[in-house]
């Protein structure tokens, strides 16, 4: 997985029986994209932020090009994977480098 650094922003927690989170991230997108997604994102990239293992339930995000709206992401929990779609055609991206799209996303978890 090659996604850039992230700028971490807001994180929100509740302290219930089911304690949920919050965490809005921004980084440069994966510098060698494969079909299908990213793998790994909870299990290596937030583990790296948060310094543990959480169960993601949702990533809400889009991609941003040169200061324009051109993707939006999705978390695809079977494989643990950060997809993203082309607004422009509604397709996922080949694979190749797409560290020149800057993703904000807000990943909940618990």
């Amino acid at each position: 997985m090659a996604l850039g650094t992230s700028t971490a922003g807001d994180q929100q927690g509740q302290t219930t029986m089911r304690p949920n989170g919050m965490l809005r991230m921004s980084f440069a997108g994966d510098d060698a994209y494969a079909t299908g997604g990213t793998t790994g994102f909870a299990a290596t990239y937030l583990v790296a932020e948060l310094g543990r293992n959480v169960e993601v339930t949702q990533v809400l995000g889009y991609g941003f090009t040169a200061g324009a709206l051109t993707h939006m992401v999705e978390y695809v929990d079977s494989t643990d994977a950060l997809k993203l779609y082309q607004l422009s055609d509604g397709a996922e991206p080949g694979a190749g480098d797409l560290s020149g799209v800057t993703l904000d996303v807000v990943v909940m978890y618990r």
